[in-house]
């Protein structure tokens, strides 16, 4: 499940850390909306808005917290993305309804919730409103469709500098964002990974920091085309404990590959039939659409969305088959 989205993996270990939560708040959420949050009262809601099945596949990170000046709870989504989405507020109006269904389900009044989606794909991210979808539509219809907006932090946005020194003061969410903002960039990530590490040396001795270093390795190894060998001679320079922990989990990992096929098929083998018939039907329903709306000449997008396995990646082609006025559009997806 880690390879197939790593980065959904990173996101949920770091934001599930609540000082982690508050730091990102603080140093990304507009002035009038932040002083209006009591962030000492944040707390984690551990339940989860999505289906089971899907888990591994799409991050929600909830958490609750109270306004300063009046009893009013506000719930805090936070989400995930490491491609650009044709329509984001298909999937975020899902949470929204799961969350309020919950509220109901419990006899509570219904909590206003802030949609918060954390990006650091390769693709520019325009926001638009959710009536610009529908489009050719007459005004006086807008009134017939949900309005809402979204907090968007752009990773591409912050240059490496304003990560470190400016927008975040919690060393392991500096690494973090720095580390999801050039992962797909192997040049300048090779080049400074030393650098990321370097600023959380002191920490990586602690508990915690050793935590944290399990997980950014893995991430590594897992989303970016660094080698194993360069990883552990960086980390190596920085932290005795860091080395150790690199050739600790790349030698596991070897030893993963190699058992795989078996470890798959006793222990996987009936999810990942599920996931797998998942995707295919995605793909057969791009496929359809592509056809009906753009003829053979749409069929010539089908060799490259073929080689995609990730869901959420797939998810968005489907909806931008749905909603585009070109093949152009779609081709930024893939």
């Amino acid at each position: 499940m880690e390879i197939i989205n790593p980065h959904d993996k990173f996101f949920k270990e770091t934001f599930s850390i609540r000082e982690n939560a508050i730091d990102f708040v603080s140093g990304t959420f507009p002035p009038e909306i932040l002083k209006k949050l009591d962030l000492s009262t944040l707390t984690q809601d551990n339940n989860s808005y999505i289906d089971e099945e899907l888990r591994e596949y799409f991050s929600d990170i909830v958490y609750t917290c109270f306004c300063k000046d009046k009893e009013l709870r506000i719930t805090l989504l936070f989400e995930h993305k490491s491609y650009a989405v044709a329509c984001p507020y298909l999937q975020l109006i899902k949470y929204l309804l799961k969350i309020w269904e919950s509220n109901s389900k419990q006899a509570q009044r219904l909590i206003p919730v802030i949609p918060v989606i954390l990006y650091h794909g390769k693709d520019a991210w325009t926001v638009r409103r959710f009536r610009d979808y529908f489009e050719g539509i007459d005004e006086v219809f807008h009134r017939f469709i949900p309005e809402f907006e979204y907090l968007l932090t752009d990773l591409s946005c912050y240059s490496n500098e304003e990560i470190k020194d400016r927008a975040f003061r919690r060393v392991f969410l500096q690494i973090t964002m720095l580390l999801m903002r050039n992962i797909y960039n192997e040049t300048v990530l090779e080049d400074k990974l030393k650098g990321f590490f370097e600023i959380g040396r002191q920490y990586f001795e602690e508990k915690e920091g050793v935590k944290f270093l399990e997980s950014a390795i893995r991430y590594l190894y897992y989303a970016s085309d660094i080698s194993e060998e360069r990883v552990i001679e960086t980390l190596k320079e920085i932290s005795e404990e860091g080395g150790k922990l690199s050739m600790t989990i790349a030698a596991r990992l070897i030893e993963k590959g190699k058992m795989a096929g078996r470890a798959e098929g006793e222990k996987e083998g009936e999810k990942k039939g599920r996931i797998e018939g998942k995707i295919e039907g995605i793909k057969e329903a791009i496929e359809i659409g592509l056809e009906l709306k753009y003829g053979v000449e749409g069929l010539r997008l089908l060799e490259r969305i073929r080689k995609i396995a990730v869901i959420e990646k797939l998810e968005s082609i489907k909806e931008a088959v749905k909603i585009s006025k070109n093949l152009e559009e779609i081709e930024k997806l893939l």
